[in-house]
């Protein structure tokens, strides 16, 4: 197998494996070019993800851990799922900043 054919399945690999929970995989969501915006992560499953993406990378393509990390970066910027972001704060903020306004009225 060469290098470009073990970068492919192991890419295939990881994009299962973030679909995975979705019940769904590459073959079924490859036909449209914008899958990935489709489907959401949170913040913490990316960063459990792409620990698991330098594993693979460095076990599979024999890289060092820099230069897996840097794939990895690469694969989350073309292929990673869109991250969902938690509202509390700022919606605690704002609250926060009604109720003392509405009080002082």
């Amino acid at each position: 197998m060469t290098n470009r054919e073990k970068q492919r399945d192991l890419f295939i690999e990881l994009i299962n494996e973030q679909l995975k929970d979705h019940g769904v995989t590459y073959n079924e969501v490859k036909e449209n070019p914008m899958w990935y915006m489709e489907y959401k992560t949170t913040p913490e499953k990316e960063e459990v993800f792409i620990k698991h993406c330098v594993d693979r990378i460095r076990e599979v393509l024999k890289l060092s851990k820099v230069a897996a990390e840097k794939e990895a970066s690469w694969f989350i910027l073309q292929w990673g799922l869109t991250t969902t972001h938690t509202k509390n704060k700022p919606n605690q903020i704002g609250s926060n900043q009604r109720t003392i306004k509405g009080s002082e009225s």
